[in-house]
This record gives C-alpha cells, structure tokens and sequence, in this order.
C-alpha cells in the first residue's frame, strides 16, 4: 500500500481512539486538568499488539479497541512506523520507544523485529528481580526522554522477578508560538470556573491574524494556534457557555478533527488565554477496559512474543504526562508503560474575533499530517473542592469510577 494511504489510515485510527480515550478519561478526571497523549498510548499499546496470537480473542480486541481498520499486523506496524519516522524530522519533537526485557527470556525472531525495525526500539535485558535497579534504570531513561519533566513512572513495586516485559513510549515536545504572546500585555484577570464562580488567573493577551472557526454543531468556537518551523499547532475549543464544557467535550465523541479544522479561516482575533501548567497521571486499567480491552489482563493470548511461550497478562498500563503553555509557547510530555507478566501476576473583517478563553476549555496539540499529538482540557478547579480520591487495592492507584463499575 502507498505510504499516503498507510499514513491517511494511521491518522484516521489516532483520531478516532484519541477521542474515544480521550471520553473516558473524561469520565474518570471531573475533578482536575487533564493532559494526554493518545498517541503515546497507542504506540504502548501497537507495540503489544505485535506479540498478541493472530486471528485470536486478544488481537480482536486490541484491533478494536485501538481502532485499526486492518487487523493485518504487519500493516498496522507499518503505520506506526511510518509516523514515527516522519516524527523524527522534528528538532522540537522528541518520541522515543522501549522495550525492557527480563534477563534470562528471550522473544521470539518475528516479534524482535518489529519492535526494532517497524517501532525503532532495539530490546534491551533487566533484572527485574532487583525491582530498585530496574525501576531507577527505567525511570531514568524517561526523565532523559522528556528532559527530565516525568519522573518515576514506574514503581518498584510494580516489578518482581514475575515481570517478563516493559513496554514504554515517550514524547517530549517544546515549541515556540509563531507569533509569540507579549509578557506586557499578560495580567490577572478573571476566570469563571462555572457560570457563577470565578477566580484569578495570568491571562495572555494578543490580537493577531489566527485561523479560527464558528463550530455551531458544538456550541463553541476554535482557534488555531501554529508553532514556530514545523507542520504542528494547538488547537482550543471554547464553548460559548461558561458552563458548556461537558456538552462540548461529549460532542466531540463524534467530531472528527478534520471536520474542526475544515471550517477555521485566517482572520484577525483577540486572544485571552491562561498561562497554565498541567500535570496528570493514571492507570490506565479501567480505562482499557471501558474500551473493550479486557481480555489483555486476564487470559490473553500473546504467543508470538516469547521463544518459550507463557501464560502471560498485562498488570499495569501507567500514562504520565506534563503541558505548560505560556507567552513563549508550549512545553509538553507524555509516557507510557505497559507491564506485561507471567500469568502468575474565509474572508478577513476589520473588526477582530473574540477569542477570550476566560473558562473552562479544550485544547489539542495536533500535526498536519498525522494529527492528534496531545489532548486536555483547562478547568481551574479550586484546590479546595477537589476530593481525596480513595485508592483502590487492586490499581494500587487512584482508581477511576469505570472500575467499580467491573
């Protein structure tokens, strides 16, 4: 298949499990910022993909779940493998994979490969019995791929000498703004969390030609903003209520990206957006489940990743990620890990848009070819109002509404 249509199929799938993952994340983080990348997240879980049995429960699911339309694995390597090269062009843009192995396993010829050639991440063996060393060794290798913004993503409690792999992305990304926000123009002005409450945030301001865009379908308008010497730019969506983002963000379940950036035309706009800074971690375990893809911690069938085949399952799904957004730009990272175990575990007007981001908000960081990058909203929530989550035995994590639900 042509490289345009490998990559045309590669976007389509991001965009439609970027907005599927990015609703039951939703569901699950009422309380606090969101940031994301589903992309990294896919990378973990196509990675996975690869050692799943074909034509089997497990790879069903996972081709569900994650939204290919080829259930053909040698097809679906070649999209990520096509995306992750294309990444590379990119000095703002850092995205790197990882495969740590226990010591004395060995994977199979097939499964080595495309983890290598299709996923540009050479195997590398761990002691995972001494869970201190490999959890430092792993943690380390993720502060130095996200210039040291992500930190401990894996626990070593999560490791023993059970731990057969560690599947892990990360992305780091650092871009100016093409036109840059002027630090003079940046004050306190308020912010309504809802449609009565209100606080103070650092605004940005700017008037400057944007693209942007009426999206009357989700009571909300968009506004693109492009980074400096490259093909990406975030986009924000604002609702036109104080209090729309709940209606915004479920309309989104079934608004593709492009049918957003289609109608956004190059005109002058006022901006106000908050300086913010998020940070979000989770375990993903209800969340894959919430999409279909149960089967991969109970009874899966991975048999073509180890020579010597073993019940394995996967423990733990584990996502981190960082954004700060200022009058320079935008400063993002995201991580993923999989641990995988042996069964025993238009037309330019004079008078500007008004663009005034003075409440609640989503925003994705998006590539022109291959789309979504990262996902989140901005809430501003009162640390006062959120809520101790309880954690949950099994997660050993905060554990989200959708796994009580199990």
């Amino acid at each position: 298949m042509a490289e345009k249509d490998v990559s045309t199929e590669f976007t389509n799938s991001l965009d439609t499990f970027s907005r599927d993952l990015y609703d039951k994340l939703v569901g699950v983080s009422a309380d606090k910022d969101l940031i994301c990348s589903p992309l990294s997240i896919q990378i973990c879980a196509g990675m996975l993909r690869m050692g799943a049995k074909d034509d089997s429960e497990t790879s069903r699911q996972l081709d569900a779940g994650l939204k290919f339309s080829s259930t053909d694995v040698s097809h679906i390597a070649d999209g990520f493998h096509s995306a992750l090269q294309y990444y590379q062009k990119y000095s703002v843009l850092r995205m790197a994979n990882k495969v740590y192995i226990m010591d004395n396993v060995h994977l199979r010829h097939d499964f080595s490969d495309a983890l290598t050639q299709k996923f540009l991440s050479a195997p590398e063996s761990i002691n995972f019995r001494n869970a201190q060393k490999s959890a430092a060794t792993i943690n380390a290798w993720v502060e130095s791929q996200t210039n040291n913004l992500l930190k401990d993503l894996v626990s070593p409690d999560s490791l023993s000498s059970d731990t057969r792999l560690v599947l892990i992305n990360a992305v780091y990304f650092k871009g100016a703004w093409n036109t840059k926000f002027n630090e003079k123009q940046t004050r306190n002005e308020d912010f309504f969390v809802d449609d009565k409450n209100k606080i103070q945030v650092s605004m940005m301001n700017a008037t400057h030609d944007y693209f942007y865009g009426e999206l009357p379908n989700l009571d909300a308008k968009a506004l693109r903003m492009s980074y400096k010497d490259t093909e990406l730019f975030m986009l924000v969506l604002l609702p036109n209520r104080k209090d729309g983002l709940a209606d915004l963000e479920n309309g989104l379940k079934s608004t593709t990206l492009e049918s957003i950036t289609s109608v956004l035309f190059h005109t002058k706009v006022s901006v106000k957006l908050p300086k913010f800074k998020t940070e979000f971690s989770m375990e993903l375990t209800p969340v894959f489940q919430a999409m279909g893809m149960d089967i991969i911690f109970n009874n899966p069938e991975f048999d073509k990743m180890l020579e010597k085949i073993e019940p394995l399952k996967v423990s733990q799904i584990v996502h981190k990620a960082f954004i700060e957004v200022n009058e320079e730009g935008t400063e993002a990272a995201a991580a993923t890990a999989m641990l995988v175990y042996f069964e025993m575990m238009t037309p330019t007007e004079d008078e500007p848009k008004i663009f005034h981001a003075d409440h609640p908000f989503c925003y994705i960081i998006c590539d022109k070819v291959y789309g979504c990058l990262f996902m989140g909203n901005f809430k501003q929530r009162d640390p006062s109002s959120i809520k101790t989550p309880e954690l949950c035995t099994p997660c050993k994590s905060e554990c989200p509404r959708l796994h009580a639900k199990k």
